[in-house]
């Protein structure tokens, strides 16, 4: 009788376990992306839906901290930040965030899909642009002004860690370990999203101060 040794039963067993394990998860990842292309061909046929009653965001310009007159030429970058905030802040933004393209047109229709995605992506470069004007603010030591932006943007809904951490390190920078103390209590009493990776961010800025 010939005796298989034991090594060699277990090494079959665990081929055909890992053959098994990848068909299996082939065959799920199959039914995801058919899910997929399935909800997508509805959504490329959905039906176009009245969007005058969706919540269109409105600022004023003074949303926007200007420096004194005259510190800044013509040409410099927080001047170009300046006034292309200024030109875009005219134009009609909303924030789709929380939408897949796929969900935005099943919920609007494919008709509104372009227009309403040409309003959020106002809003985000609105946000880039007041984040930009910020770090200008900050790279020439006005960090009072800096700061303003920072919130300002935060206060127009911006949930990013830049604009956090930016907003941690210009009170660093001005000697105020004590307001990236309330900055963190702030968050941690907030409901954005990873909100514990911004915490945890914020107290590595902290952890700088000497």
């Amino acid at each position: 009788m010939i005796t298989i040794p034991v090594f060699i039963i277990i090494f079959v067993i665990f081929i055909a376990w890992t053959q098994y394990e990848m068909k299996k998860s082939s065959k799920e990842a199959q039914k995801v992306e058919d899910a997929f292309w399935a909800r997508e061909h509805e959504a490329n046929f959905a039906p176009k839906q009245d969007i005058s009653g969706l919540p269109l965001l409105h600022f004023e310009e003074d949303v926007i901290p200007l420096p004194p007159e005259g510190i800044f030429t013509e040409d410099d970058d927080v001047s170009n930040y300046i006034k292309e905030l200024k030109a875009l802040i005219r134009e009609p933004m909303i924030d789709l965030s929380e939408y897949t393209n796929t969900d935005l047109k099943l919920a609007y229709g494919v008709a509104n899909f372009t227009l309403l995605s040409s309003y959020d992506d106002n809003y985000n470069s609105f946000l880039l642009l007041m984040t930009n004007l910020a770090r200008g603010y900050e790279r020439r030591e006005l960090h009072d002004l800096a700061a303003q932006t920072y919130r300002s943007a935060m206060g127009c809904g911006s949930i990013k860690l830049a604009d956090y951490t930016g907003l941690a390190e210009v009170y660093l920078a001005m000697d105020e370990p004590g307001k990236i103390t309330e900055l963190i209590e702030e968050v941690e009493a907030s409901d954005i999203p990873r909100k514990s990776g911004v915490v945890e961010a914020l107290k590595r800025v902290l952890a700088k101060y000497r």
